[in-house]
């Protein structure tokens, strides 16, 4: 939490991402640092038309900084990023045999259920299996354009960096300042019904605007410390030595009582790696379906995207309702990706 209250020369250095050009670039150097691919390798495959991206794992003292801190057992990535198709794994012969099964288009159907069972009777044979797989969303144009408030000056400059285009040059400290002013305090949250209400034999109750008022606060380590191991909050907060969590946004009710008070709901930023924050929502189920999941994903995203860093939001291909979240905070789906882990790491039943 420090990086906020504090120095912010850092984030000045780094200026605010604003544009859909820089994000598409730091996520670009993301990927490929994560699938030991060399920089600038996403991009000409974009150019060339390529299909699949693949490389074997790097020791974990020669991969890149810029990965993301998660622990470096798996064996076997697999991702699409913008119908390019990525692989790294650890071995040679995983590595040809997942290639060659991705070749074509099939890189872009790889989550569906036939395809990804036939990968993992591919693996099978290599003591590999699937581990988990996740579809992560990163911000919009309307997202990345609500960062910068009206009452903060800002010059559209040319970026230095080759092919970001133009970016809005902002006073860094002047940006969260006003943030945290705009964000932080008294808020009405606004559910508006589906589009579609009219056309549904629905009660008015069902359909009808709700809004109730909250307190947003920007929370310091000390404030959430109480938090460490409520199950009520560990997707905001990790308490993570690796990952660590920087920012963390709370609602409260609105005449609640802070150092005592149970948050409704709250948002994480977690430091996931130099280049990307990761967020993650809770909201107590008495409080659900009424806007505020959405609300603080939003607010806590534009603070993000003000220090320099790209947020982004993983869930479950399955998991509609987070899904849902995503896009109503400003998120639209960028990337899929799955990992597989050795099946002699599969944890045993000791009664068997």
């Amino acid at each position: 939490m420090s990086d906020i209250s504090g120095d912010h020369l850092r984030a000045q250095m780094r200026g605010a991402v604003t544009t859909l050009d820089r994000v598409h670039h730091i996520l670009a150097a993301q990927l490929e640092a994560d699938f030991c691919l060399p920089a600038g390798a996403i991009s000409q495959a974009q150019n060339l038309g390529a299909e699949v991206l693949s490389a074997l794992q790097l020791p974990a003292e020669e991969m890149s900084a810029s990965r993301r801190r998660n622990a470096d057992t798996w064996e076997l990535r697999v991702g699409n990023y913008l119908g390019v198709g990525l692989l790294c794994a650890k071995y040679h012969r995983v590595l040809k045999t997942a290639t060659e099964y991705m070749r074509g288009d099939l890189s872009n159907w790889l989550g569906d259920y036939a395809p990804l069972r036939q990968l993992n009777e591919l693996l099978t044979p290599y003591s590999q299996q699937v581990s988990g797989t996740s579809v992560y969303y990163t911000p919009s144009r309307n997202l990345l354009e609500s960062v910068v408030p009206p009452d903060i000056p800002e010059q559209e400059v040319k970026c230095a960096v080759p092919g970001i285009g133009m970016m809005r040059r902002v006073d860094s400290g002047a940006l969260r300042e006003s943030l945290r002013q705009h964000i932080c305090g008294l808020h009405k949250v606004t559910t508006v019904p589906n589009a579609s209400a009219d056309a549904l034999e629905a009660d008015e109750d069902d359909t009808a605007v709700s809004e109730f008022s909250v307190r947003i606060e920007l929370l310091h380590p000390e404030q959430y410390e109480r938090f460490r191991g409520d199950p009520r909050y560990s997707n905001a907060l990790g308490f993570s030595d690796r990952r660590p969590d920087i920012m963390v946004l709370a609602a409260f009710d609105s005449d609640a009582d802070l150092a005592l008070a149970e948050p409704l709901a709250m948002a994480g930023a977690s430091d996931d790696s130099p280049l990307m924050r990761q967020i993650g929502i809770d909201v107590l189920p008495q409080v659900r379906q009424r806007g505020l999941a959405a609300h603080l994903v939003y607010e806590l995203s534009r603070m993000v995207l003000a220090d320099g860093y790209v947020p982004f939001y993983g869930t479950s291909p399955s998991h509609v309702l987070s899904q849902r979240v995503a896009l109503a905070a400003g998120f639209i789906p960028t990337w899929w990706e799955f990992i597989s882990t050795s099946m002699h790491d599969m944890p045993l039943d000791e009664a068997s």
